[in-house]
């Protein structure tokens, strides 16, 4: 038999001082009930209760056995009650992997905000370059992962957290020398700045213009897998960059780069919050997740799209 069951059942019948009661307190019958006792005293190997025909009383044994269930139990709802309060201040450890650019310019600033707030939980905040795997959770620890691209796996569950605006820009000097392009296609005879080890179709720029979706073919001779490097590159005059518009709105802004192409809108990228599917996702990081939304939301709108794409919105 069930020992949690068997000893809440020795309890009710101690308390009650009768089989009877505690049956109908338990909702079990009579004979369940004495099965319960009677089981938990053959593991025990002690006589727990005196039974009489008109009465019952606990033996020295008995009355121990109840002090340690009874402590027992207000051990066990204490932490329960602990568990239920603990969404109100996080603790533990929260492991985010994020990529670099994204991390150094402007999710740090969130983290720290974020970590001020929950002063009892370790942020730990990793920034990469790289495409991560579903293994990285398990093997490396990461509670989230922040990527610009989705996941697409039944184990992992994908939450957006803000629509991010990308620009295509290039240095004055570059466009004086070599001319500006003008539609789409001109991109295919200009040198233009690589993102490695990044979307598929990076390659291929998607442009959205006056007569609907047009994708330019793209190449150079300068790649990189930091958007950082990137706009250095941009900067020197290398090539023509598609970058974040958080990588490069300071740079616009003082006439250092400049937008080409401004009749067609280059789509936006989502920012995607990874993390395992679990039956409940753990408080920590359902807090951050709101917390980034919110953050990027009303602090850096101008680097944002209004909406999110329509694939992402039922996510």
């Amino acid at each position: 038999m069930d020992r949690f069951r068997s000893m809440e059942t020795f309890v009710r019948v101690a308390r009650s001082g009768s089989f009877t009661v505690a049956a109908e307190q338990l909702g079990l019958s009579r004979a369940l009930v004495s099965r319960h006792v009677g089981s938990l005293e053959a593991r025990l190997g002690v006589r727990l209760l005196n039974r009489t025909t008109r009465s019952l009383s606990l033996t020295d044994e008995g009355r121990s056995y109840l002090d340690f269930c009874e402590r027992l139990f207000r051990e066990i709802e204490g932490q329960e009650r602990a568990i239920l309060q603990a969404p109100s201040e996080p603790t533990g450890t929260l492991r985010i992997a994020a990529p670099k650019s994204f991390g150094a310019l402007h999710l740090s600033d969130a983290i720290i905000a974020f970590a001020r707030e929950n002063p009892r939980l370790h942020v730990q905040l990793v920034l990469e370059n790289v495409a991560f795997k579903i293994t990285d959770f398990g093997k490396r620890g990461f509670d989230l992962v922040l990527q610009f691209s989705p996941a697409r796996h039944a184990s992992l569950i994908e939450q957006p957290i803000a629509a991010m605006d990308w620009v295509v820009c290039a240095a004055p000097a570059l466009l004086v020398r070599e001319g500006k392009p003008s539609t789409p296609s001109d991109l295919s005879t200009r040198s233009c700045l690589l993102h490695e080890t990044a979307l598929p179709n990076d390659r291929q720029w998607p442009f959205e213009g006056p007569r609907g979706r047009v994708f330019a073919k793209i190449g150079g001779t300068f790649t990189s897998n930091s958007a950082l490097a990137l706009r250095k590159a941009a900067l020197a005059g290398l090539g023509i960059a598609l970058l974040p518009r958080y990588v490069v709105q300071d740079d616009l802004a003082a006439g250092r780069l400049v937008l080409i192409l401004p009749r067609y809108k280059v789509a936006a990228r989502p920012l995607v919050a990874v993390f395992p599917r679990a039956p409940e996702v753990p408080h920590k990081v359902k807090l951050f997740v709101d917390f980034l939304t919110e953050w990027i939301t009303s602090r850096q709108a101008d680097l944002i799209s209004p909406r999110l794409p329509s694939s992402l919105r039922a996510l």
